[in-house]
């Protein structure tokens, strides 16, 4: 009887334990490196590895939904962000599934513009930590990359928002542009400016909207290196202040 109490006195200190690493490690900057993987993996390595050949739409829904959820689950240490972001991201996840369950094209576009403003959100609580006070470490520069992919999937949104208003504003050499991949493909070719051109936008919003993206690109990693390397300096000073 004694050592059934002292194993379960055990097991649930282990498990408090557990809990409370998970909890320390999500809500230190080490969660921005753990978001960066999570991106990866949905967007780029499952994929790849043809987890979503079946139905991409629903498999791109499940990982919105987990993006966002993780995303929010960083403001943790902020209230009024994590209000802002839960509630942003609440909205938006309710629309899309929404969307899924009963497609219309009043709710595709409302998922879409909710989609957008949660990864605003989201990217703002990111770099809220990326540009926080002390020296610039590899968890930095992970959020801060994980900004960079953040803004490729909001363009995507939006490049498909454009579609649906205004039909016929891409033109595609090879793809039909129905599916979700097809505007990731596209943004994250135009946020990067490789620009390979089997993609065409033909209408003035469209058109207007590719040349922000890859301005906004190009713009920011020029002035997230200006800013990590102007955090940094400022921080060896700080250092050296203290030391002589």
């Amino acid at each position: 009887m004694e050592t059934g109490h002292r194993h379960h006195l055990a097991t649930g200190a282990v498990r408090a334990k557990a809990r409370r690493v998970i909890t320390d490690t999500w809500q230190s900057q080490a969660n921005l490196s753990l978001f960066l993987g999570l991106i990866v993996l949905l967007g780029f390595v499952f994929p790849a590895m043809g987890f979503a050949r079946d139905d991409f739409r629903l498999y791109s829904y499940l990982g919105f939904t987990l993006m966002l959820i993780s995303g929010t689950a960083i403001a943790w240490g902020h209230r009024t962000l994590l209000l802002l972001a839960g509630f942003v991201s609440s909205a938006t996840i309710a629309v899309f599934w929404m969307n899924l369950l009963r497609p219309s094209k009043i709710l595709q576009i409302w998922a879409d513009g909710c989609s957008i403003a949660s990864i605003l959100v989201i990217a703002f609580v990111l770099l809220v930590q990326v540009f926080s006070h002390g020296r610039v470490t590899h968890v930095r520069i992970e959020g801060a990359i994980a900004v960079y992919l953040l803004l490729g999937t909001g363009w995507a949104h939006a490049y498909h928002l454009v579609e649906i208003l205004q039909p016929g504003s891409f033109i595609s050499a090879t793809t039909l542009m129905s599916n979700p991949s097809d505007w990731a493909y596209y943004s994250y070719v135009t946020l990067s400016t490789v620009g390979y051109g089997d993609i065409t936008s033909v209408k003035p919003v469209a058109r207007i909207l590719s040349v922000g993206e890859a301005l906004t690109g190009q713009l920011y990693l020029a002035v997230l290196i200006a800013r990590l390397v102007a955090m940094e300096v400022i921080s060896w000073q700080e250092n050296m202040g203290k030391n002589s």
